[in-house]
Parts: structure tokens; sequence; C-alpha cells
């Protein structure tokens, strides 16, 4: 049974009968199998499962990091299937933003130079108006003196506070967070709680993959992977 959206707007995210296949040279996997799935602008979504049963997997299609073996996705009312990679690229700029456990920054720019970098990408952007969004959000999160720094100078919580801000500097229709407090302490990990819920409160769209079952109070929606299907 396909799993509906909470409200009857049109669908953020559309996905019928996804299937994800990795093949190797000795081996095929399936990670993924025969996913309906619909999530509205603005709700927040939970997913959970054990290691293993496809969640990462699942972001990283919705996310147009992969592209699925079998199935129909649609993105913003955009199928997805054939997209060149500038295509996806361009979509995944307007659309989405990212939020991993293992942050991503880029080592040799500054924090702020990375908080910049998805509205460098989008162009568009005055170098001048991309400091200003970019330093607005660093202030947000609490680490604006750090503006200048280099990722390995912060601690693992003001890493993952940049990673927060880079991922809201483009204002996304979609936030996407894998386990995105999993390698925080629990200060640090509540604070970036805190942010996403303000996202979410100011009209985001969250799909958030966690093993903690407390994350799942803030979801207006709650599912479960479990080897590769939803159960």
């Amino acid at each position: 049974m396909a799993s509906e959206p909470s409200t009857e707007r049109p669908p953020l995210v559309e996905m019928a009968a996804v299937g994800k296949v990795f093949v190797t040279e000795k081996m095929e996997t399936q990670a993924l199998a025969d996913i309906d799935l619909a999530v509205a602008p603005g709700e927040f979504l939970h997913i959970e499962g054990p290691s293993g049963c496809g969640k990462s997997t699942l972001l990283a299609i919705m996310g147009l990091l992969e592209e699925a073996s079998t199935g129909r996705y649609a993105l913003a009312g955009t199928e997805t299937s054939g997209l060149s990679l500038t295509a996806r690229a361009r979509l995944r700029n307007r659309v989405l933003g990212f939020v991993f456990q293992s942050f991503n920054l880029i080592s040799d720019m500054t924090v702020v130079e990375n908080v910049e970098l998805p509205l460098r990408y989008r162009g568009g952007v005055h170098p001048a108006e991309r400091r200003e969004r970019a330093m607005a959000l660093l202030d947000r999160v609490g680490i604006a003196p750090r503006a200048e720094h280099f990722p390995a100078q912060l601690s693992g919580g003001q890493q993952q506070r940049a990673a927060v801000a880079r991922a809201l500097v483009g204002e996304p229709a979609l936030l996407l967070a894998d386990e995105p407090t999993g390698n925080l302490d629990a200060g640090s990990g509540q604070v970036v709680l805190d942010l996403l819920a303000e996202c979410h409160a100011a009209g985001a769209a969250i799909c958030m993959v966690s093993h903690n079952p407390e994350y799942a109070a803030m979801a207006d929606r709650k599912l479960r992977l479990q080897d590769g299907r939803l159960a």
C-alpha cells in the first residue's frame, strides 16, 4: 500500500514502485524494492529501520545522488528519470538541502565559503548577497565568529552547525537529514534538532533518517524500512 502524504496539497516527492539494485562483478544486491511514497510540501517525515535496510539509499535517490533502478520518481513536479547530470544538479540545487552525519564540509574552504557554496552553484546571486546570507545563517546557528576558520579548526558540533547553515542557505523546499546528530554529543545534537524544527516551522519539508525513537516525536508521519521495503 502506498504511503500517502499528510495533506491534500500536490506532493513534493512522488515515488511509485521504486527499486534500487547495486551490481558488482560478483553479485547483485537489492537495496530497495517497490517503494511507494509521497511527501507533501511542509511535511516532516521520520524514517527508521535497522542498519542496512536501505534508509540512506532511499534518501540518496530522493536527493538525486543515486538513480532508481526501477519505478518512477518525480521531485517538485519534475520527472527525474532520464534527466542529464546537469539537469539533476540544477533541480537538486533549486529544491533540496542536505545534512549528513559526516558533515561533508570542504576542507580547504573557510566555513563561510562552505555555506555560500549552494548559492554559488545556483548562479545569479551577487557575491555580496551570498556572503550576507551565509553570515546571517552562521549567526543564526551561533558560529559567526568562526566564519573565516577552516572546518578542521572547528569541533564536531560546530562543523554540523555549519553544515546545517549550508543546507538552509538556499531556502530548500525539502531538507534531507541522514542521522544528522549521529556524531554529536547531546548538547550539540539538540542544537541541530532545534534548527531543523525551525526550518520545518518556516515551511520546509523534512525527511529525516534516524535510529533514535525520540526524534520521531518531532515528525508528522513515521515510516519504517525493513529489508528494503516500507513496512
